[in-house]
């Protein structure tokens, strides 16, 4: 318990990059990369990304590459924003092995768990804060 209380914590920290700001009222951000946060190697990772983007381009009709990182760059994780409802963004984390995703509307970030039982979700503030552009 206390290591997904660990990961809720990091997952807290975060910003994201792209060209531009994601447009659509509503998006889930969403990647495959290191399911339950199990670093896996980057040939296997930038696959399943693959695999994800060529699923929901079969679904619906947007999708926008953008990096997650942590603000120092310990990590990064490429992802997408999807235009979808955030019950159908939270059956998508979950086959591809998320512990968590982020779900922006109205202009708020919010972090939605998924594989974690012993938190909530919680609003991380203004999307513009956490968004940077290349």
């Amino acid at each position: 318990m206390c290591e997904h209380i660990s990961l809720w914590c990091c997952y807290q920290t975060i910003q994201f990059k792209a060209g531009q700001r994601p447009v659509y009222p509503y998006f889930a951000i969403l990647t495959a990369f290191n399911p339950g946060s199990i670093v896996l190697p980057p040939a296997q990772n930038r696959k399943r990304n693959t695999l994800l983007k060529n699923e929901l381009l079969h679904e619906i009709n947007g999708l926008q590459p953008l990096d997650c990182s942590a603000p120092d760059g310990s990590w990064l994780e490429p992802s997408f924003a999807v235009p979808v409802s955030r019950a159908r963004a939270a059956q998508l984390a979950r086959r591809w092995g998320q512990n968590a995703f982020y779900w922006v509307e109205q202009g708020k970030l919010y972090l939605e768990p998924v594989q974690i039982d012993a938190v909530t979700t919680i609003k991380l503030g203004d999307f513009k804060d956490f968004f940077y552009t290349e």
